[in-house]
C-alpha cells in the first residue's frame, strides 16, 4: 500500500514540526486502567477525540481539510488495515468563522478488536486539498464507505476494507494534497519494552516545535486537550485552559476486558438455534452437532480474544446443560447474559479437551 509509505515519508521528513505526546494517567480527569495491555487478554478501539485548525493556514478559501487515518492490527491469521476518511462534509462544524476552535469529534477509527498478537499501528494525517467538484464528490463517497468499517463484528465487513483503502489512496493521488499534520506510531504488547507499549490513554499530534511549550502542562478534561500547571495531582482540573494557537488532533486508545457479545452475529445465531432446539426436546442433537459447531466457531473467531475462548465455551455449555435439565423453568438467554454467568468448575478432562482444541486450530 503505497499511501502508507508516502505518508510515513512525509511525516518523517517534517518530524521536527510535530510534538506527539502520550499523556500520563495522572494528567487525565477520569480514572482508567493504564496498565500495559498483554496480548490475548483485552479488546482495543482507537478514537479520534477532537481536533483544532489553527489560524495561519488558508483553510476554506482555496483548500479544504480532509482527515485520513489507517490502523493496522492482526485479525485472526491476517494483518488488516482499517481506513477512515473525514471529508469537509463530515467536518460540518468547521469553517472560517471558527478556526482555532476545538471541534469535538469522538469518532471510532477502528472497531472494538481483540489484541491477540503482533503490533498495532496507527497512521493519521490532516490534509489540505485543492477544492473541486469531482474531488468533493469522490471524498464524500469514500467517507461514507469508511464509516461502515468500525463495527463490532469486523469479520462481517472485512472484505470492504481494502477497496475503501484503495479508493482513498486514489483520491489523495488525484487531488493536489498537502500533509499539514501527521501522526504515526507502532504499539507493541506489554512485553515489548520501550515507550511504545500498547495501553489505554490519550495521545496527540500537535503542529509545534519542541521548544514552544512544555508537554508536562498538557492535560485532558472532558475529552479535551488543555494546558494547566504541571504536577501529578488532579489540581490541573481547576485552572486549565484550552491549548490555543496550534493545529492538533487528539486520539484515545480504549481498553476493554469484554467484547460486545450481542454484536457477534454468527455466534449469537448458533447459540439461539441451540436454545430453540433444546426447547424442542432435541438436547441430544445439540450436544452432538450444535455444541461442537459453537466450540469451533468460538476458537476460530477473529473477533474473540484468546483469554475469552475457554470461558465462552464453558459458560455456554453449562447453560445448555441447565436448560436441557430444566427447560420448563429456565428462560432463554442472550449471548451477553450467558457471558455474565459465573465460570463453572472445570475438571482435568475438560481442560485437556479445550487445550487440545485450541492447539489443533492454531496449527
Amino acid at each position: 500500500m503505497k499511501l502508507w509509505q508516502t505518508i510515513a515519508d512525509n511525516f518523517s521528513s517534517e518530524a521536527k514540526k510535530y510534538k506527539t505526546p502520550f499523556l500520563p494517567e495522572y494528567r487525565v480527569d477520569v480514572s482508567y486502567d493504564a496498565n500495559p495491555i498483554k496480548a490475548g487478554e483485552a479488546y482495543c478501539r482507537i478514537w479520534l477525540v477532537e481536533m483544532r485548525l489553527a489560524q495561519g493556514v488558508e483553510w476554506f478559501k482555496q483548500r479544504y481539510p480532509v482527515v485520513h487515518a489507517s490502523a493496522r492490527f492482526n485479525h485472526g491469521s491476517q494483518v488488516v488495515t482499517i481506513p477512515y476518511l473525514a471529508a469537509p462534509g463530515n467536518l460540518k462544524d468547521l469553517g472560517t468563522d471558527n478556526l482555532d476552535k476545538v471541534i469535538q469529534y469522538n469518532y471510532p477509527l477502528t472497531p472494538l478488536f481483540p489484541f491477540n498478537q503482533g503490533l498495532v499501528e496507527l497512521q493519521a494525517g490532516l490534509f489540505s486539498m485543492a477544492a473541486s467538484d469531482s474531488i468533493d464528490k469522490f471524498t464524500k463517497t469514500m467517507g461514507r464507505f469508511s464509516q461502515l468499517l468500525p463495527v463490532p463484528e469486523l469479520s462481517s465487513v472485512i472484505k470492504l476494507a481494502e477497496p475503501v483503502y484503495r479508493g482513498i489512496e486514489d483520491l489523495l493521488d488525484i487531488g493536489e494534497r498537502r500533509l499539514d499534520l501527521g501522526y504515526q506510531q507502532t504499539f507493541s504488547d506489554a512485553s515489548g519494552g520501550g515507550s511504545n507499549i500498547l495501553q489505554a490513554g490519550y495521545f496527540a499530534v500537535i503542529l509545534a516545535e519542541e521548544h514552544q511549550f512544555n508537554d508536562d502542562t498538557l492535560c485532558i478534561v472532558n475529552d479535551s486537550l488543555q494546558v494547566s500547571s504541571p504536577g501529578t495531582t488532579k489540581m490541573f482540573v481547576r485552572d486549565r485552559k484550552p491549548l490555543e494557537g496550534y493545529s492538533y488532533m487528539l486520539f484515545r486508545l480504549e481498553k476493554r476486558t469484554a467484547q460486545d457479545w450481542e454484536s457477534l452475529t454468527s455466534l449469537k445465531e448458533l447459540v439461539d438455534q441451540a436454545q430453540n432446539a433444546i426447547y424442542a426436546n432435541k438436547y441430544e442433537a445439540v450436544k452432538t452437532f450444535l455444541l461442537p459447531a459453537i466450540k469451533m466457531a468460538i476458537y476460530r473467531s477473529p473477533d474473540v480474544v484468546k483469554s475469552d475462548r475457554k470461558s465462552m465455551v464453558l459458560k455456554i455449555e453449562d447453560f445448555f446443560q441447565e436448560l436441557g435439565l430444566q427447560a420448563t423453568s429456565v428462560q432463554k438467554r442472550s449471548l451477553y447474559s450467558i457471558m455474565q454467568r459465573p465460570l463453572p468448575l472445570v475438571d482435568a478432562q475438560k481442560e485437556a479437551e479445550l487445550a487440545a482444541l485450541e492447539k489443533l486450530l492454531e496449527q
